[in-house]
């Protein structure tokens, strides 16, 4: 067992489910973070024993451990800002309640790659359906010129080569990645005009390379995504209202950049595939990996 001079930040709004498969997941683990943050926002299920069932699980693994329950839910760029501020580590991974560890030594490897490239400021794991074939859920993200963006890989084998590489990209999906704690000085916090939620980490992303920074996925670190669980609270009129609000926003504010990116990409990979397009079942494996 080692540790990593990271803090993981756990937002939670319901889904006691996920979040236990999270907190369960960090624990077993190789490598260890140096700090915790559990966010509670205003769940209604029985989210909030999960504080007192983890801390002295965590305090007895050495972990420091923070958390608050907020009495309204803030949504995802105010609550996560509020816990990036405290962090005092070297490092911070957002990861969503609705992620579980896969590759064990997971925080060692991403922090093995921030070690060789000091311009890196974020990077992305590869992001896996928790059923058996374990296709991907996402690899990097990809920006259309028009401003479409579209998960790279999803649904496609794990082990395909094409997604093997390392990938310099302009956004990642925030489900979980590992980033510098100083960006919050440099490049700034999440903005919280993309409230509640959607598009919020795409601009984090974007604003991190515009001030020099790499931004790439990494295969080397895998973990599995229950897509959804995060946000499974929302009505579906609700969400994709507020997807088409924060979409407009976002390309409104790159449209200039994104006229400067390759148009070379197939427009089929911009077509959304919904998870229930892959047939996954239900059956789950959340092992770990070496």
């Amino acid at each position: 067992m080692s540790f990593c001079d990271a803090a993981i930040i756990i937002l939670a709004h319901n889904g006691e489910f996920y979040t236990r498969k999270a907190l369960e997941s960090i624990l077993t683990a190789e490598t260890k973070p140096a700090e915790i943050f559990l966010i509670d926002n205003a769940s209604t299920d029985p989210t909030p024993a999960l504080t007192t069932e983890f801390q002295p699980k965590f305090k007895q693994a050495g972990i420091r451990w923070t958390t608050w329950r907020n009495s309204e839910n803030k949504g995802c760029s105010l609550a996560r800002n509020e816990a990036w501020a405290k962090v005092t580590s070297k490092y911070t991974v957002f990861m969503d309640n609705d992620v579980a560890v896969c590759t064990s030594n997971w925080l060692q490897l991403f922090l093995k790659i921030m070690n060789k490239n000091e311009k890196c400021g974020i990077l992305g794991a590869k992001m896996l359906y928790p059923q058996p074939k374990h296709l991907i859920q996402c690899a990097g993200v990809l920006i259309h010129p028009n401003g479409r963006i579209a998960f790279r890989g999803r649904g496609k084998n794990r082990f395909d080569p094409k997604y093997q590489k390392y990938w310099p990209t302009w956004a990642l999906i925030s489900a979980c990645w590992f980033m510098r704690t100083d960006l919050r000085e440099t490049v700034g916090y999440l903005d919280e005009t993309f409230h509640p939620v959607q598009y919020e980490d795409l601009d984090l992303c974007i604003r991190a390379k515009l001030k020099g920074y790499e931004v790439a996925y990494t295969p080397t670190v895998e973990m599995y995504h229950f897509e959804g669980g995060t946000t499974a609270a929302v009505t579906s009129i609700e969400y994709q209202t507020n997807i088409a609000r924060n979409s407009l926003k976002f390309r409104e504010r790159y449209h200039r950049l994104f006229k400067t990116f390759s148009s070379d990409i197939p427009l089929e990979e911009f077509t959304w595939k919904d998870k229930k397009d892959f047939n996954l079942g239900e059956e789950l494996d959340l092992r770990l990996t070496e």
